[in-house]
């Protein structure tokens, strides 16, 4: 047996022979630690046909999937939790990782045998988590945290599926570190893939991140599993966003909005409209509704944008939600073909609701709520707006423009100003057009 030494960045996971100071990956200063690599020859993997087969000549009947009771959940992992999977959820701490495992435990059929590993909670608070949240009665809770003994477990009486709860507490004695470290963490989850795959068993990790908000060593654990599920909040709201970002066997960037209560996670079923402000019901200047796409599924929402006068010899730019480059190139677009002259005003643009999105379909939206505060003309809140922004100012079309048009039609817009390759026909309540300056004169 071989024993080496690395330095690991507890950060992102870069590996360097020696100490360095600053991480050339994630730039983080003084976030190497020493670890000692043990060298037990041939890794350990399960078994894998290497003969060449034509595709024609392959049988796919024995790969399940575990059905659950909810069609949402089922879309969201692509027809169901596949037999063999290994899926990681992650987000900040107390945001609800474990409460999650009890939601997708109580969505099986009930037939199903579920084996629950923690090494963050004793017996007795997961039993009272469970009973506040919903008992799933065939679930069976264990404290074990070495890998070597979970597999055993598990190898005795095979379960459907597998918790871990968390990652980090999970540790092996043939890995000369502490648990928690990038070494334990890599060997425990390639050891927990080689099982689910052998067995054909479904498992689902929970993975802390750091203060950063990044998962400790990323580069390690994300590149290994099948499913990577971001588990998102803004700590002011209610709600919990469950996000999608790697599927081997579904879609990604796909989300599912959950309500936290004192009995647990509620599924909300239709999420679009939920970041509305239904409370208000006059026009405001610089508020303006669009629909942005998250996954596959359309969500109506409100943008704000808030511009004042600069006290700063260099005008500030603020943004929640977006991106704040996108902002400043809005801005620039506005001076260029409107004649805004915003580099003497400070921006401030929010997404109402708490909800972060990367979606071009909202650049029209943001730019009419800036320019609606600039010159205090509200805009109709009846009115919904699409369109992506390119440099020239004109609009461009946008990816499932025809599921937005219809999501925005639930909501009873009086009119929707969306590019012209819609093909609306004569629809009197669309309005299509393919320059920003006209898309500010139909508002």
């Amino acid at each position: 047996m071989k024993v080496k030494k690395r330095f690991v960045c507890k950060e992102c996971g870069y590996v360097s022979a020696s100490w360095i100071g600053k991480c050339p990956e994630c730039l983080s200063w003084n976030s190497f630690i020493e670890e000692l690599i043990e060298e037990h020859g041939k890794k350990e993997t399960f078994h894998k046909d290497n003969s060449i087969k034509n595709i024609q000549e392959i049988n796919t009947e024995n790969d399940k999937c575990i059905i659950t009771k909810n069609e949402e959940i089922n879309n969201f992992f692509g027809d169901g939790i596949t037999s063999g999977s290994v899926t990681l959820i992650t987000g900040e701490p107390g945001i609800g990782k474990s409460t999650l495992l009890f939601f997708i435990a109580n969505s099986l059929s009930g037939n199903e045998k579920v084996y629950y590993f923690s090494g963050e909670e004793s017996l007795t608070q997961i039993k009272k988590r469970a009973e506040r949240v919903g008992l799933y009665k065939n679930i069976f809770i264990s404290n074990q945290v070495e890998v070597e003994s979970i597999i055993k477990t598990c190898s005795t009486e095979i379960p459907d599926i597998i918790f871990i709860d968390s990652i980090q507490t999970i540790y092996s004695e043939n890995v000369d570190s502490n648990s928690g470290s990038i070494s334990q963490i890599k060997y425990s989850t390639e050891k927990l893939i080689n099982f689910a795959k052998k067995k054909s068993i479904p498992v689902i990790i929970i993975g802390h991140i750091t203060k950063s908000g990044e998962l400790a060593g990323p580069k390690v654990i994300e590149h290994m599993v099948d499913v990577v599920i971001y588990f998102d909040a803004e700590f002011t709201h209610q709600f919990r966003i469950l996000r999608s970002v790697k599927n081997r066997f579904g879609g990604t960037d796909d989300i599912l909005l959950f309500e936290m209560k004192e009995n647990g996670l509620i599924l909300i079923n239709n999420p679009s409209g939920y970041f509305l402000d239904k409370d208000c019901n006059e026009n405001i200047t610089g508020r303006c509704r669009s629909v942005t796409m998250e996954g596959q599924s359309p969500l109506v929402v409100e943008v704000e944008a808030l511009v004042v006068p600069s006290v700063y010899s260099n005008p500030r730019r603020f943004s929640e939600g977006v991106d704040i480059a996108k902002i400043s190139r809005i801005a620039a677009i506005l001076d260029k073909h409107l004649n805004q002259n915003l580099n003497n005003y400070d921006i401030y643009v929010n997404i109402l609701g708490g909800i972060k999105t990367k979606d071009v379909g909202l650049d029209l939206a943001i730019a009419s709520a800036i320019y609606s505060s600039k010159n205090k003309l509200p805009v109709s809140k009846d009115k919904i707006i699409l369109g992506e922004l390119s440099l020239t100012g004109k609009i461009r079309g946008l990816y499932k423009l025809e599921n937005r048009i219809k999501e925005a039609k639930k909501f009873n817009a009086s009119l929707i100003i969306c590019p012209k390759t819609a093909g609306t026909g004569k629809d009197t309540n669309i309005r299509e057009t393919d320059d920003i300056i006209d898309a500010v004169k139909l508002l």
